[in-house]
C-alpha cells in the first residue's frame, strides 16, 4: 500500500510553519480522536496516519530527510516501533499534550486515559568490518554496555517485585480530572497525576539494587546479522536492544 504525502495528510505546504503544522494536526486529531469515535476502525487508522505525518514533520532533521528523499528518507524512523508503524500508545505517550484534556467527557475507560508508558532511549554503536564481511556478509557478536532491567525486582522498582500499590490519588488511572464552569457550561479536563507521574501506582518500598528505577548498568551480549554489500554509513536498527526503560517500560533500539 502506498503512503499518503504527509503534508497532504495534513493538509499544509511545503513552507508551512511549526505553528501550522502543529495546528493542523491537532484539529485532525480531535477530529479522528478515538474517544470521539468508538469502534470505528477508519478513524482509528486517520488518527494514526496523522501522527505518523506530524511525527516527521515537526521534526527538523526527519522533515529536511522527508523533503529531500519522500518515505524512503525517513523509512528507519516511521513510528515509534522500529518502522512497524505506531501504536495507541506511542501516540498518547508523545503526542497527549496537544489534545490533553479534550475528551474527558468521551468514555470513562477511553484511550486518553492511558497510564504513561516509560520509553529506553536508542543506542549507536558503530561496527567495523573486513573487506571480506563486507562482500559475503556476517553475523557478529558485539558485548554492549546499557541500561539493563533489574533482576532483583525484575525491572519493576519496587522491593521483591511487588511492594508496590494502586496510587490512591487517581485510583490507578494516571490522570487526575477536574470540572471548571465556562460561560459554555462545564468542561472536564485531565491532567497526569501529581503523585504517581502518571504511572498508575506507586512504590511503598524501593529495590535496595536499582534504588527503585527498574534499571542498572550491565552488559548485553547482542548478534547482529550484517547483509553483505553494506556501505560506509549505513544503518540497522534493531528493535527493543536498546537502553531498558524504568520500570518495565518498553525499551529503545
Amino acid at each position: 500500500m502506498t503512503k499518503r504525502d504527509y503534508y497532504e495528510i495534513l493538509g499544509v505546504s511545503k513552507g508551512a510553519e511549526d505553528a501550522e503544522i502543529k495546528k493542523a494536526y491537532r484539529q485532525l486529531a480531535l477530529k479522528y480522536h478515538p474517544d470521539k469515535n468508538p469502534g470505528d476502525h477508519a478513524s482509528e487508522d486517520k488518527f494514526k496516519e496523522a501522527a505518523e505525518a506530524y511525527d516527521v514533520l515537526s521534526n527538523p532533521e526527519k522533515k529536511s530527510r522527508y523533503d529531500r528523499f519522500g518515505h524512503q528518507g525517513v523509512g528507519s524512523s516511521q513510528g515509534f516501533n522500529g518502522g512497524g508503524g505506531m501504536s495507541m500508545d506511542d501516540i498518547f505517550s508523545h503526542f497527549g499534550d496537544i489534545f490533553g484534556g479534550a475528551f474527558g467527557n468521551f468514555g470513562g475507560g477511553g484511550q486518553s486515559q492511558r497510564r504513561k508508558i516509560n520509553y529506553g532511549s536508542n543506542l549507536r554503536v558503530k561496527i567495523k568490518l573486513t573487506l571480506e564481511e563486507i562482500a559475503l556478509g556476517v553475523e557478529k557478536k558485539i558485548n554492549v554496555n546499557k541500561y539493563i532491567g533489574c533482576k532483583s525486582c525484575s525491572g519493576t522498582g519496587a522491593k521483591n517485585g511487588s511492594s508496590y500499590k494502586t496510587c490512591t490519588t487517581c485510583g490507578g488511572r494516571g490522570q487526575v480530572s477536574r470540572v471548571t464552569n465556562t460561560f459554555l457550561g462545564q468542561m472536564q479536563t485531565s491532567s497526569v497525576c501529581p503523585s504517581c507521574g502518571g504511572e498508575g501506582q506507586s512504590i511503598t518500598e524501593k529495590c535496595t539494587s536499582c534504588f527503585g528505577n527498574g534499571i542498572i548498568k550491565g552488559d548485553e551480549i547482542i548478534s547482529i546479522k550484517i547483509p553483505a554489500g553494506v556501505a560506509e554509513g549505513m544503518q540497522l536498527s534493531m528493535s527493543g536492544k536498546g537502553n531498558a526503560a524504568a520500570r518495565g517500560g518498553q525499551p529503545g533500539d
